[in-house]
């Protein structure tokens, strides 16, 4: 099923929750407010305004009810799980907070003017002791203050969802994901020492709709998951699963943690305080089959895939690649890959580009780190092809000046040897 049902709303009718549900809703936004003591100051507001104040603003009294009671209706549209009702209330509640504090200094002028002598101060001394008392207020929220200012700063970073979105889309073959739907993140700012906080998975980020994704490719989410390790691979990929977005994990500086011999490494991103957004891994539910070492150019050869070593003359052999660039070619190159006789003759060939996409050229494989996975070459040998055994090749070119890339291990020499190919002849079973 690849439609996903992110939460359920109502629009038939528009009720009164209970007041066990406002409660739990009212008590989740005031928790933001971590300490009691951080209430003090708009309750001892209310007393001073409720003794000294003589008038009643009534349309700003409206505006408040008119607002929970808003806030109260909306609550009946979502679940109760839902958490998209709290933003109307935590308005309040901050724009509540504020207010207080800002008018807790002329609510102390006004009791102080309320005081009949001898307890009433002069204005002098009014002065000093309004003053003392917001030195001590800034004070007391100065590490609110900070951790809500490196808040803001964290979310004006640029978001590495949006780099996530444009790698998958030109870099990989569509393919449903597992990923995990929030994660606990450390937030680091040169203003204060460490911030702990939920940040959003990766559930949404390729749903057009929710996440804005423009890609060209789809990337179905095929569930939500709390750890990769929780359940073998196979389950993920009985639901079709062909890569996990995860995140990157804090307890160890290689992230090849997650089934290290079952899947692939594609992409990290690890925490940085330049960006926002998780940190995290991407990886391929498949493992490679076939490990390989070799060097072409700045390019390296991790090892490959491939269908059958042991084939017949006409039949069709898939294969990648998976390649590791310690930089970037200057041009965007192109693969060769031939199948040699024992002469060194090409008996058959398949070129193209590297990667599943034409925009994610060799000249943008900056990431020394990054595993590229390559497209699915499909070599045809000719149906005359006479049995014996072969050489599958291959190297890299471009093609607007056909200069190869050199081989680094060998003295002479532009490709590298993949794997031996028997080709058989048609009345002998072919494995």
């Amino acid at each position: 099923m690849d439609r996903i049902v992110y939460f359920t709303m109502s629009f038939q009718s528009v009720t009164i929750p209970s007041v066990g549900s406002a409660w739990t809703s009212l008590r989740n936004v005031l928790q933001t407010f971590h300490r009691v003591a951080d209430w003090l100051p708009i309750a001892l507001t209310g007393l001073l305004l409720l003794r000294y104040r003589r008038s009643v603003n009534w349309m700003a009294l409206l505006a408040i009810v008119l607002a929970a009671f808003a806030w109260l209706a909306g609550m009946s549209m979502y679940n109760v799980e839902d958490r998209r009702h709290y933003f109307a209330v935590g308005a309040i509640v901050a724009l509540m907070y504020a207010t207080s504090l800002t008018g807790l200094l002329f609510a102390l002028q006004e009791t102080f003017a309320g005081l009949k002598k001898p307890f009433a101060p002069p204005p002098l001394r009014r002065l000093v002791l309004s003053c003392a008392f917001l030195v001590l207020l800034a004070i007391h929220l100065a590490p609110t203050y900070r951790k809500s200012d490196a808040l803001a700063h964290y979310y004006t970073l640029h978001d590495r969802r949006n780099d996530l979105m444009r790698y998958m889309d030109i870099s990989l073959e569509p393919g449903k994901f597992v990923t995990n739907r929030v994660e606990t993140r450390t937030i680091s700012d040169r203003s204060w020492s460490q911030y702990l906080g939920l940040i959003w998975g990766n559930h949404k980020t390729f749903n057009r709709a929710w996440g804005g994704y423009d890609g060209a490719h789809d990337f179905p989410l095929a569930q939500t998951i709390f750890e990769l390790e929780s359940k073998p691979l196979n389950v993920w990929r009985a639901n079709n699963a062909v890569y996990a977005i995860m995140p990157y994990p804090a307890d160890t500086d290689d992230p090849r943690v997650y089934f290290p011999d079952e899947t692939v490494l594609l992409k990290s991103y690890p925490p940085d305080s330049n960006f926002s957004g998780p940190s995290m891994v991407v990886l391929r539910l498949h493992p490679m089959q076939n490990d390989h070492a070799g060097q072409l150019g700045a390019i390296r050869l991790l090892g490959y895939d491939i269908s059958a070593t042991t084939a017949q003359a006409g039949d069709d052999i898939v294969f990648r690649h998976y390649w590791a660039a310690e930089s970037a070619p200057a041009s965007a190159l192109h693969v060769f890959n031939h199948l040699l006789n024992d002469q060194g003759e090409i008996a058959a060939q398949v070129d193209g580009i590297p990667l599943f996409d034409s925009r994610r050229d060799s000249s943008s494989w900056d990431d020394p780190d990054e595993i590229l996975l390559g497209r699915n070459f499909i070599l045809r040998l000719p149906a005359d092809l006479p049995p014996g055994a072969y050489s599958l090749v291959s190297g890299f070119y471009d093609p607007q000046t056909g200069a190869r890339l050199p081989n680094m291990e060998r003295r002479s020499g532009d490709f590298l040897q993949l794997t031996a190919i028997e080709v058989i002849a048609s009345s002998q079973p072919a494995q």
